[in-house]
């Protein structure tokens, strides 16, 4: 495998991980926002099919994203990703990674030899110890997101409201945040690895949507990242005064809506 198969892989691993972290946060920290303030959730019910459109469409973009990830029909999955990890071993050797630190000079940095003693350089054991840890994410999903995937999102199969609601309801949300953070603590070590030749492990990150919402700070995550924007809105919308023509818009709206509501 060369250094561009691994690196395709990389970034289109990337790409997955933020967009479902985004897209399943964005709609969470939503509904944590509305939990919190009765003021802002009457605002929001202003204009619920817009709000009841935004909560449908992330999940469903959430759930193709993983689906996308997890399945192994397509040439970009994270078990595709682990199989080039294995095959271009040697694009992370020892003066593979030296010559990535020399970026092009001539002449090596003083601190390079040190910098290499200290590195890790991944074997067979980190490729299987990875492989572990998404073999136990994939039996999340194939209970969790496969078949809500499959009969409702992208084949309407399952119509009776009850038989959706068991579909959607075969996962916990706390298993769906740890998904989403576990891809990018993935990326980000074999990112890491390859870069600085650092040994990929699994960085414990937070999860929840309350601790973050709630935190005054972000640590840049794509979870974290979302929230903290969706968190600005939410204070936006809370806080804003509308003028009376859009209240009396947004009233007409919402008796409207009222009427008639389809997810």
């Amino acid at each position: 495998m060369s250094r561009k198969d691994f690196l395709t892989q990389l970034d289109n691993f990337r790409h997955e991980a933020y967009v479902a972290a985004q897209y399943l946060y964005s709609e969470m920290a939503v509904q944590h926002a509305a939990s919190k303030s009765k003021k802002l959730l009457n605002r929001l019910n202003l204009t619920p099919r817009f709000w009841l459109t935004h909560s449908a469409a992330t999940q469903a973009a959430a759930y193709l994203s993983l689906a996308r990830v997890f399945d192994k029909s397509s040439a970009y999955n994270v078990d595709a990703l682990l199989n080039t990890f294995e095959a271009s071993l040697s694009l992370f050797s020892r003066e593979a990674l030296a010559e990535r630190k020399r970026d092009g000079k001539a002449k090596d940095p003083e601190w390079l030899a040190g910098y290499l003693e200290e590195a890790h350089y991944p074997t067979q054991k980190d490729v299987d110890r990875l492989r572990s840890r998404v073999a136990a994410q994939r039996v999340v999903y194939e209970r969790a997101i496969e078949p809500a995937r499959h009969k409702y999102i992208a084949h309407r199969v399952k119509v009776d409201q009850d038989e959706v609601k068991a579909l959607f309801g075969a996962g916990l949300v706390k298993e769906l945040w740890r998904m989403v953070t576990f891809l990018y603590a993935l990326y980000t070590a074999l990112s890491q690895q390859y870069i600085n030749g650092r040994k990929p492990i699994l960085r414990p990150l937070r999860y929840s949507v309350r601790t973050i919402y709630d935190s005054a700070r972000s640590d840049g995550a794509p979870h974290e990242a979302i929230v903290a924007e969706t968190r600005r809105l939410m204070e936006l919308l809370e806080t804003v005064t509308p003028n009376s023509s859009i209240e009396r818009t947004s009233n007409r709206l919402r008796r409207s809506a009222a009427a008639h509501v389809e997810r």
